[in-house]
């Protein structure tokens, strides 16, 4: 029986016309074709139901395709991505679960791949800028240094994001307020209320990371208050 040289699909039909012809029985041909039981009655059922159609290789995808993100939860990602622009997707996967209670979650790879199809990852060196020498504070309300701490989850389940802010002419601590959120909105209520206790300060110097949030923090005052990166 010559079938060695023909196409996978070629000796799928040979078999299921030999298989219909009565001339081999049914063992006889899974010796001779060198499968299994399994695989010749799944090739008959085909072939039964779908003619040579379905003796066509079947793709091994599967049917559900459950590692697929959910419109709803891709939405969500893309939503807190534009909300923290600095994080990445293990950040991002973690807020998922905290936040938005999450229990199938994506895995971190899979967030990161959400990200490059709508554009929110960017390239090494993106963020890579030119700096000079960091001004030296030489009187009181010159340079406020703002720093956020990284964020957290209370034991009762509330999100706490740490913010100091420090003359760093004097060392004096002029806030260490827990924020709901290191956003733009809490930043600047956070700020304006300072301001109003202490005044304005000549520059804030905060780190790259911080850049987007503390910008809009000192918008309202432009012309006034330069941002120092350290």
């Amino acid at each position: 029986m010559a079938w060695k040289n023909e196409s996978s699909k070629e000796q799928k039909e040979r078999f299921a016309m030999l298989a219909m012809s009565d001339r081999y029985t049914i063992t006889e041909l899974f010796e001779e074709f060198g499968i299994s039981r399994k695989t010749g009655h799944k090739w008959l059922s085909r072939y039964a139901v779908l003619g040579k159609a379905g003796l066509t290789d079947q793709s091994r995808s599967p049917k559900n395709l459950h590692n697929r993100t959910s419109a709803d939860l891709e939405r969500l990602i893309i939503k807190e991505k534009r909300l923290h622009m600095t994080w990445g997707p293990k950040k991002l996967q973690r807020i998922l679960e905290t936040k938005h209670g999450i229990e199938s979650l994506p895995a971190v790879s899979t967030v990161g791949e959400v990200l490059k199809r709508h554009g929110l990852v960017k390239k090494a060196g993106v963020f890579k800028e030119e700096r000079g020498a960091l001004t030296p504070p030489e009187h009181s309300n010159h340079i406020f240094g703002v720093d956020f701490k990284g964020w957290f989850m209370t034991q009762d389940g509330e999100r706490f994001d740490p913010l100091t802010v420090s003359d760093l002419h004097s060392r004096y601590l002029l806030k260490a307020e827990g924020l709901k959120q290191a956003s733009r909105h809490w930043t600047q209520k956070a700020f304006r209320n300072m301001f109003r206790e202490y005044g304005l300060p000549e520059i804030i110097r905060i780190d790259n990371a911080q850049q987007h949030v503390c910008s809009g923090s000192e918008s309202r005052y432009r012309g006034t208050i330069f941002l120092e990166i350290s």
